[in-house]
């Protein structure tokens, strides 16, 4: 009983940030950037003009992991208030940096 109780505690520890990649990131970008953002590497079909698509904030030279991580921290006008965990932060960047 013991074994089972065991397995199962630590079946409910949180992944390891290591364990987030692309694929946890698409589904958040989907869902809080998709409507202001282009998120995948070639849209489908021509978009309004929004804010820099997810390929070009990733190719800028300037765009790092921690740079992502300070951007999405903060508060921004044109950007919706949302309070991401740190693994959806690390999964969103994932999949950001992912479309280099």
């Amino acid at each position: 009983m013991r074994r089972l109780m065991a397995i199962f505690l630590v079946l409910l520890l949180p992944l390891p940030v290591a364990a987030q990649g692309p694929n946890d990131g698409r589904p958040l970008a989907e869902r809080w950037c998709m409507a202001c953002h282009v998120i995948e590497r070639e849209p489908p079909t021509a978009v309004p003009d929004r804010g820099p698509s997810f390929p070009v904030i990733a190719a800028r030279p300037s765009t790092t992991p921690e740079s992502l991580r300070r951007y999405l921290s903060t508060g921004h006008t044109h950007m919706p208030d949302f309070a991401l965990s740190r693994y959806e932060s690390d999964a969103l960047i994932a999949y950001i940096l992912s479309l280099r």
